[in-house]
């Protein structure tokens, strides 16, 4: 009985994860401003990343992988927003375009 809902509580995150990744690919084709598509990929990715690796650690019989992925997940979780704050930061420093996206109508 708890190998079978180890089973499908797996099977669960693994397809929830693989769906939020899917959407995240669905936006970063969709949008056409690179912060945008970034901030899609971003955000898609931290949840499909926790959400993969939680399906694994379930899945794993042995208690020796769960650490390992557990690890991996937070060095993940550790190095995606930095690296999407760089690419961030270097769109607005070399894009040409950057001001016309941000520009907002003066609401009073």
């Amino acid at each position: 009985m708890t190998e079978t809902l180890r089973f499908i509580l797996a099977a669960v995150c693994l397809f929830l994860g693989v769906f939020c990744a899917l959407t995240a690919i669905l936006g970063v084709f969709r949008f056409r401003y690179a912060l945008n598509r970034l901030h899609c990929a971003a955000v898609a990715d931290s949840l499909a990343m926790l959400l993969i690796l939680t399906g694994l650690m379930l899945a794993a019989g042995s208690l020796a992988y769960i650490p390992k992925l557990a690890l991996l997940l937070v060095l993940l979780w550790l190095g995606s927003p930095v690296a999407s704050r760089l690419t961030a930061a270097m769109e607005l420093t070399t894009g040409e375009d950057a001001r016309n996206h941000m520009d907002r109508e003066d609401r009073t």
